[in-house]
């Protein structure tokens, strides 16, 4: 299933600035839209894992794009503006954030919501991680190198990089970090066991 993820913002500069933060996070297509009417171009899709992180979101609004959640798997982020009266996200949207949501904080929102979209639409098993990936997905995430890796799992180190890349395609991230936090959500591994300055 293909990934997307709208940012839907007026300021060019708060659009820029989340897709920087989440362009090497995840392994999806980042669309940036100045407005929400913009949707309206991608309501053909389908069969799509979509996060829209969008500015003044509204149950009318999202309900002008029913096609778009009946064919896809949708996830709403409400951006909510400091102006605004309210400080929870509204019913239909599974987070929020403002400007003052910092950069990690948003990756691990658009991760759960990829995550959990991921999990409610696994059919077989080849869609989840092996015993063995997940024991070399815990060891990626503490910083182990592939050498070290193969060591410890008395596998050879092409082994180490054929599981890696079947982790990558089954999660959609390729990143060190990304994977650390996937590991983490997932509870593969605590946070307590995490040495940042030794991520490979």
């Amino acid at each position: 299933m293909n990934r997307k993820i709208f940012i839907i913002h007026s300021s060019e500069i708060i659009r820029k600035g989340i897709n920087a933060i989440l362009r090497s996070y995840f392994n999806a297509e980042i669309i940036m839209l100045e407005k929400t009417e913009e949707l309206k171009a991608f309501c053909e899709l389908k069969g799509q894992e979509i996060v829209i992180i969008g500015e003044n979101i509204t149950a009318t609004k999202i309900n002008n794009y029913k096609l778009l959640q009946t064919n896809n798997e949708v996830k709403w982020i409400d951006f909510i503006n400091e102006k605004e009266d309210r400080d929870e996200p509204l019913p239909f949207c599974k987070f929020y954030i403002t400007t003052q949501t910092g950069a990690v904080q948003l990756q691990k929102m658009v991760s759960r919501c990829l995550n959990k979209t991921r999990k409610q639409t696994q059919n077989n098993e080849s869609e989840e991680l092996s015993v063995r990936e997940k024991e070399v997905l815990k060891l990626v995430a503490l910083g182990h190198s592939n050498k070290v890796i193969a060591e410890k799992l008395f596998i050879s180190i092409h082994t180490v990089i054929s599981h890696r890349k079947n982790i990558t395609e089954k999660t959609g991230i390729k990143s060190i970090s990304g994977l650390t936090v996937y590991a983490i959500l997932n509870n593969l591994i605590d946070t307590e066991n995490i040495n940042p300055e030794d991520l490979i």
